[in-house]
């Protein structure tokens, strides 16, 4: 079945009046109503001492849906928290939301100190002394987590097949055991306090037994269910109108190779593809001999403009805090994230559409967590969701020096029941991945690195796995500047000096 998806556009806005109100409304034409308020044509609206003054507010929200919700929020609001959102003072926001429309003298009351505001999240429910805190999976992405999991109060838990793991000597506590288990996984959950992955191929059956019993897991197990499965990822967009690509399931080679019309596209296993493994770029029907003869999904390839990336983070109140989106460049022959750039450069109301489209994800996914909303941009500007991620992602590494708190920091709060931490940018950043050169595999060496570390504003990430092999992910290296042609030309230098290494292969 060919699955179709269109899109949206609504804009909910405010407008000042001359008396000091107001006026909150919808429409699919911003000029447009924006010059009938000022003619009159609202005259219910309005009265002689009430007249539209300026418009001090939008944005954009691709599904009416959505947009009639927001609509009826934000009326619903006091004057105080709009003003809060005209000004983008979101800390101001959150504290009133937290009075919920009280009287303005409790907000001053809740700026005094954490002593009379009231908590964030609810208190983990803690079995003895400090939160016990797991990490299935034992790569890079639980090393970094590691690495800022340090700076809390937390005893740390990893469960991995490979006892040399880049997390196993960061953590309190490691478990050799099969993450896609139910009874190692079980056993390695059920005296913890909290959860979270760094890898999506886990056993989800266990780990909802694992909430049932109390465990709070992150991201839910539902909403991991539906993200580990590209088949069930691709059903979940379209069953809640989030533009995708176009796509067909495939169950097997045979039913792949009836579909020579629809290409060019794009062949994705449905369970089991990770960093590049699983894909298959499918361009003529000779092509689709490299196909999957498993339950798949085949794509529509789509003329790229841009690929970004929305990293959303959600607490377990349903408070979200999203990070700028960045610009990424993929290596076509590995399909592994290259380099990127933050912030991205969009115009403006494209990257309204592209943060309101992460959002939608995420609120449909209602699950707590942190979030990596992949999107295409294509030559007209329409947006199409590409894939999530339900967890930290390399698209969001520069984040650890980029922005004031990273994306493993806010990990740690919202897993802990702390307060979301801020996302804005402290500077621009460029991230250059680190991987495995070809021809080489063996103990790892690295050239270049004394070079690069003189330049300023460079930080090096070395991921700590001793073999190295032709394209295996082994480190990163971020960069900070004001310039996004700094950035670029530094991402360029990186790239060319800095060589992942070994003893030659044998032919």
């Amino acid at each position: 079945m060919l699955y179709n998806t269109r899109q949206e556009a609504y804009y909910l806005y405010i407008i000042l009046c001359n008396d000091g109100s107001f006026y909150t409304g919808l429409t699919d034409d911003l000029i447009r109503r924006f010059e009938e308020h000022v003619n009159g044509v609202y005259e219910t609206c309005y009265t002689f001492k009430r007249r539209p003054l300026v418009l001090k507010y939008y944005e954009t929200i691709p599904f009416l849906k959505d947009a009639t919700e927001r609509e009826v929020q934000i009326k619903g609001w006091s004057r105080s928290k709009k003003e809060a959102l005209i000004q983008g003072n979101f800390h101001k926001l959150r504290l009133l939301s937290q009075c919920n429309n009280l009287s303005h003298h409790k907000y001053y009351n809740l700026e005094k100190g954490p002593d009379s505001a009231q908590p964030t999240n609810t208190p983990l429910r803690l079995r003895s002394g400090q939160p016990k805190a797991g990490i299935l999976g034992g790569g890079q992405l639980g090393r970094m987590l590691l690495q800022a999991g340090a700076n809390y109060p937390v005893e740390t838990f990893v469960m991995e097949n490979d006892s040399e793991c880049p997390s196993a000597h960061l953590c309190n506590h490691f478990i050799k055991g099969d993450i896609a288990n139910f009874d190692d996984v079980y056993n390695f959950g059920k005296g913890l306090d909290t959860l979270t992955i760094e890898i999506e191929s886990v056993n989800t059956d266990a780990l909802e037994k694992l909430q049932n019993e109390g465990v709070k897991i992150y991201p839910n197990p539902a909403a991991l269910k539906i993200i580990k499965n590209k088949i069930l990822q691709k059903q979940f967009y379209k069953n809640h109108e989030i533009p995708t690509s176009d796509f067909i399931i495939t169950e097997n080679l045979a039913a792949l190779k009836k579909q020579g019309n629809f290409l060019p596209a794009v062949h994705k296993l449905g369970l089991g593809g990770y960093d590049g493994r699983g894909v298959e770029i499918l361009k003529t029907k000779e092509d689709l001999e490299k196909g999957f003869d498993a339950p798949s999904v085949l794509e529509k390839m789509v003329k790229i403009k841009k690929e970004i990336s929305v990293i959303v983070a959600v607490n377990d109140k349903g408070e979200t805090a999203v990070y700028p989106a960045v610009d990424m460049l993929f290596d076509k022959r590995l399909n592994l994230l290259e380099y990127q750039i933050s912030p991205a450069d969009l115009p403006e109301k494209v990257l309204w559409k592209v943060e309101a489209i992460a959002m939608k994800v995420v609120k449909y996914l209602n699950s707590a967590g942190i979030f990596a909303v992949e999107l295409f941009v294509d030559m007209e500007d329409n947006v199409f969701v590409n894939e999530t991620a339900p967890r930290v992602h390399n698209s969001g590494h520069h984040t650890i020096e980029a922005n004031f708190s990273s994306q493993f920091d806010m990990l740690w709060r919202i897993m802990l029941g702390y307060p979301l931490g801020s996302t804005e940018h402290i500077l621009p950043a460029a991230i250059v991945n680190l991987v495995g050169a070809d021809g080489f595999s063996g103990t790892v060496q690295y050239e270049g690195l004394n070079e690069i570390l003189q330049i300023e504003n460079v930080f090096v990430h070395i991921y700590g796995k001793k073999e190295t092999r032709p394209g295996r992910k082994m480190g990163h290296i971020t960069i900070l500047s004001k310039e996004k042609q700094e950035l670029i030309h530094q991402a360029n230098r990186i790239k060319h000096t800095v060589k992942v290494v070994a003893s030659p292969m044998l032919s």
